[in-house]
């Protein structure tokens, strides 16, 4: 996950320079969208990870007809 986060910070500083020297709101927008993507993506793949572990220790206890 770590590499995704780092992808996603290295974009959005890109695009938070390239925004500024444009004077283009909208990619100071997605630099500020994937700044917040790169700090959050950690532990939402964790938690994603988890979920599905856990719907997969209780699948053979339901009942499926």
């Amino acid at each position: 996950m770590s590499f995704i986060a780092l992808l996603f910070f290295v974009a959005g500083a890109l695009l938070l320079v390239f925004g500024f020297k444009k004077n283009n709101r909208v990619l100071l927008t997605f630099a500020a969208c994937f700044w917040l993507a790169s700090g959050t993506c950690g532990d939402f793949g964790r938690g994603f990870v988890e979920g599905w572990r856990s719907a997969d220790q209780s699948a053979p206890h339901a009942a499926v007809r």
